[in-house]
């Protein structure tokens, strides 16, 4: 479920950088010939892929370094730890990070894994050294 709320929050993110940026390339392009438009939009089409994978690296990393929690992870008060339950250095998030494209191949099979798995880790966890902890309320 933390997931689906960070993806939602993503999306949403994602829906206005794509919006606000459509608007710039049509103003940029109203007035070139056909072959400029193709170069142009092709870059344009490089940049929203690039600023797609970057924003999900930086938000899953940073946050998982940061705080261990993403805000999805926050709502539903769980937290990621090292095996140790010791934060993970930006390193280990990077990695973690990472490890979320294995996950998600083929039919996010190791995210699926967590459910079969006695220590209940996924795929990146396990590639990472980390776990998934649920925190006490107090």
């Amino acid at each position: 479920m933390a997931i689906a709320i960070d993806f939602a929050l993503l999306a949403a993110l994602h829906c206005f950088l794509f919006l606000w940026s459509t608007g710039w390339f049509i103003k940029e392009v109203i007035n070139l010939e056909s072959l400029a438009i193709l170069t142009v939009y092709s870059s344009y089409l490089a940049v929203l892929f690039v600023s797609f994978v970057f924003l999900h690296m930086a938000y899953f990393t940073v946050f998982h370094a940061w705080t261990g929690q993403t805000i999805g992870k926050m709502i539903m008060g769980i937290k990621v730890v090292t095996v140790g339950n010791r934060l993970m250095p930006l390193s280990v998030a990077f990695l973690r990070w990472s490890g979320y494209i294995l996950s998600s191949l083929p039919l996010a099979t190791g995210f699926l894994w967590s459910a079969v798995d006695k220590d209940h880790c996924a795929w990146h966890d396990k590639l990472a050294g980390t776990r998934v902890v649920t925190l006490e309320m107090t």
